[in-house]
């Protein structure tokens, strides 16, 4: 539902763009070449999302759409969801307990795990020629499950948290004509719980709106009690994205 709901106000906004001067729409969406590392524990001790779980590497979504403007004072805005689930397999090599559940050792698990992740960035740009610099705040959304299925137990554990994170980000324009390189970071740290996201890209846009991109991209995430859940993950990967600028 939030794609379709990014998609819509792309197709939507691209027609005030080239009617209202001083208006910019930019939009574009990539899949993300990632794995889930690190644990996560609900009740009990660390469980291995590898080791323990069976986690490989897995494509996930990203799709984007910004406006900015010429109006002083007044923020630029961009909207980001990702969508980061993946499933695995695995038999146990030990037991343990996750959400209440006795998962035992020697039997068969089969575990998904769902992250939606909508952001909402305001940001402002103090620097706008050869090099950009965008600084700003981004609001970040994330709604997930992890689940757990045997033999013998079955366990659905959710969460839900809304994170303010400091927004930084720049782009270097080339001599090339069109190529540019960037950097991002959002992040924010407090009460034991971590959330950062960095990604380096380099890329190239056209003289009619399309273009292309190919970055890595890399988030940590620490919950501490969150809904009953700790986890330390590591997600990160390359990334191939296209792009479309009004």
């Amino acid at each position: 539902m939030k794609r379709i709901s990014l998609l819509a106000a792309g197709l939507l906004a691209a027609p005030l763009a080239w009617s209202a001067p001083g208006i910019a729409v930019y939009a574009g969406g990539y899949s993300w070449d990632t794995e889930f590392e690190g644990t996560v524990a609900s009740g009990g001790e660390d469980i291995d999302m590898q080791d323990d779980l069976g986690f490989e590497e897995a494509n996930q979504q990203v799709l984007y759409l910004g406006v900015e403007h010429a109006v002083p004072l007044i923020p630029n805005v961009r909207v980001r969801s990702l969508d980061l689930s993946d499933d695995a397999s695995n038999r146990l090599q030990r037991t343990f307990v996750f959400n209440g559940q006795l998962f035992v050792a020697n039997t068969k698990v089969e575990t998904d795990i769902d992250l939606d992740i909508l952001d909402g960035t305001l940001y402002y740009t103090p620097l706008d020629n050869a090099l950009k610099v965008n600084l700003g705040l981004t609001v970040r959304k994330i709604e997930g499950s992890i689940s757990l299925d045997s033999l013998l137990a079955s366990s659905t554990k959710n969460f839900d948290e809304t994170l303010p994170m400091l927004h930084a980000s720049g782009r270097l324009n080339l001599p090339v004509p069109g190529v540019y390189v960037g950097g991002e970071i959002d992040t924010i740290s407090y009460d034991g719980n971590t959330l950062r996201d960095l990604t380096a890209r380099i890329g190239w846009r056209s003289d009619f709106l399309l273009g292309v991109e190919l970055g890595y991209k890399h988030m940590d995430l620490e919950l501490d009690d969150v809904s009953d859940l700790d986890a330390d993950l590591d997600m990160g990967g390359p990334y191939l994205a296209a792009s479309l600028s009004f």
